[in-house]
């Protein structure tokens, strides 16, 4: 009995490791009738939704004949109108011009299975409000237009949306100004205790000159903001504005062509639901401002014909302190091209962190930017040639002026100097002041500033002359216009 014992044990054993391998050997049959994924108000024939122009298969998954994708399929419309917001009624122009239907004119829109509607808001508060109702009401709205800064300032507020920047819609052009006293008010700042600035909280132009005394060496914590048209050393004004400070124009947004973005931001909800909508809006507002720059004073009626809006003369005026991005400067924007500093991303951290100095904001920045590049990636993606970094601009014409110092940045801090933190530090803030010129110095290195400003004209595609090796302390000299 005891030598069966060992045999009996060894043959069950055998016997179950054999019914294991059988069961894992056969695959379970895969199921005859597949199940599409059918989206409310679409109908499905039994191959797949028509949702997207596309069958119920992931992209590069399985066999090819599994994914059958539609080219050029337009994405079925949405059950209510795509709803945008904006902070302000020249930013919509391109999309009112892109919708127009007077004359019995069809929609670009409609053309695209969108239909859309504009609307503005007279405070950020309203744009707020309006994201929160989102598009599904008739005083919500799904997208929101409006400065970055002002975007950042209301994140708290808004993070539960998870609201993300989608698209670059332009770029400010002198809307935000700063005043000085005397013309080196900037130049020749304090190196410690409180700075005055005459300036209303959360504005863009507020934005705008913390971020030039940041630069200065003078963080927001330091700065202490008093009532517009208070004395003050400083001045931060929007430029159409009636009141105007006292003291001499210092630097606008005009002289800083890509700080001050104005970005399309929706919330992620409908970012993983319509990504296929936002795109084709994208795209639709893209051929709006080429065709808005074709006749701008047509454009402008149209947007001065829209309920609530200002006088034909207001929008003019509006849009001449606006250049309205292109792809390309999208892509550039989003960090896809591989060249300038001022990224999206950048420009969110920094505005954060000088929010943050100034008490604006609370808590630490979001760990990751609420940033959703897939639809400016989606539009390179058609045109691969919009995303290229184009030639840079042509030098400045020679004068005989010697340029006075508008700005003295601070160099990189370090034991010893470090090159490739060099080249960041000019390369960001060329791109910050695209059209004027800086003089860089490195403490007792001459021979390495020199070496600093051409691997940054090399690697940020400066233009000839943008930045010149000087003598001096650690520091970068921004030059006023020649």
């Amino acid at each position: 009995m005891r030598k069966l014992t060992p045999i009996l044990l060894a043959i069950m054993i055998a016997a179950f490791v054999g019914i294991v391998a059988m069961r894992y050997k056969t695959p379970p049959a895969a199921p005859t009738v597949a199940k599409t994924d059918e989206k409310p108000g679409t109908k499905s024939d039994g191959k797949g939704s028509k949702a997207d122009g596309k069958t119920d298969a992931k992209a590069g998954s399985g066999s090819g004949s599994a994914t059958v994708e539609a080219k050029d399929a337009k994405p079925a419309p949405l059950s209510r109108p795509l709803r945008a917001v904006a902070l302000g009624w020249e930013f919509l122009a391109p999309g009112v011009v892109a919708n127009d239907t007077t004359g019995g004119k069809a929609s670009a829109f409609k053309a695209k299975n969108l239909d859309v509607s504009f609307a503005n808001a007279s405070s950020i508060e309203e744009i707020e409000s309006a994201l929160a109702k989102g598009g599904a009401e008739a005083t919500g709205a799904d997208i929101a237009i409006m400065p970055l800064s002002s975007f950042v300032g209301s994140y708290e507020r808004l993070r539960a949306l998870t609201p993300e920047v989608v698209f670059v819609i332009g770029w400010s052009r002198g809307r935000e100004a700063l005043y000085g006293t005397t013309a080196t008010a900037l130049a020749k700042l304090p190196a410690t205790g409180t700075v005055k600035l005459a300036a209303t909280a959360g504005r863009p132009e507020s934005f705008f000159a913390l971020f030039m005394l940041d630069l200065a060496g003078v963080p927001a914590s330091r700065v202490e903001l008093v009532q517009p048209g208070a004395a003050a050393p400083l001045a931060a004004m929007f430029r159409s504005a009636k009141l105007r400070p006292l003291g001499k124009l210092l630097v606008t947004s005009a002289d800083t062509p890509h700080l001050v973005p104005i970005v399309a931001v929706v919330p992620h909800g409908l970012i993983t639901t319509h990504a296929a909508q936002l795109e084709e809006w994208a795209r639709v507002w893209l051929d709006g401002v080429t065709k808005l720059q074709t006749d701008v004073p047509a454009g402008a009626r149209l947007v001065a014909g829209q309920p609530g809006a200002p006088p034909v003369v207001g929008i003019i005026e509006g849009l001449g302190q606006i250049e309205f991005a292109s792809l390309r400067e999208n892509a550039i924007a989003a960090g896809l091209s591989g060249r300038g500093q001022l990224t999206l991303d950048e420009n969110f951290r920094t505005t954060w962190r000088i929010y943050r100095d100034a008490g604006l904001l609370t808590t630490p920045p979001p760990e990751v930017a609420p940033l959703y590049p897939g639809t400016i990636t989606a539009l390179v993606r058609t045109d691969p040639a919009e995303a290229q970094t184009a030639r840079p601009p042509t030098a400045a014409p020679a004068t005989d002026k010697r340029p006075a110092v508008l700005l003295v940045a601070r160099g990189p801090i370090a034991a010893k100097p470090d090159a490739d933190a060099w080249i960041a530090r000019v390369g960001f803030l060329a791109s910050v002041f695209d059209r004027l010129p800086l003089r860089l110095a490195i403490k007792d290195n001459p021979k390495l500033a020199q070496q600093v400003a051409d691997a940054a004209r090399e690697q940020f595609n400066l233009r000839a002359g943008q930045v010149v090796a000087g003598r001096g302390a650690n520091t970068v000299e921004v030059l006023s216009a020649p």
